[in-house]
């Protein structure tokens, strides 16, 4: 819809993770909660927040949400290769 009236800018779209792949919303909100905790306690700013903190939170839930990351990146990339191919069939 956008390309078709012409709208300028940009284009966020939101793609939640596939319910299968899901991980109970208290075990990683938990997860989460204690690993942004243990980064402040250990002084963990800036560009290294990140990687500790996905490393962190995918020690306290055993893998799973690697697990469940990987299968976000899979579906994203899927609905990039949709819009992709919508956008070139709008524009030829």
């Amino acid at each position: 819809v956008k390309w078709q009236t012409g709208l300028n800018g940009g284009l966020v779209v939101a793609n939640p993770i596939p319910e299968q792949f899901a991980m109970p919303e208290e075990t990683i909100n938990a997860a989460i909660d204690q690993a942004v905790a243990e980064a402040e306690e250990q002084g963990v700013i800036g560009k290294e927040s990140t990687p500790f903190l996905l490393a962190r939170v995918a020690e306290l839930t055993g893998g799973d949400s690697l697990k469940s990351n990987i299968q976000l990146v899979f579906n994203n990339a899927i609905l990039a290769s949709e819009i992709a191919k919508e956008y070139q069939r709008l524009v030829g």
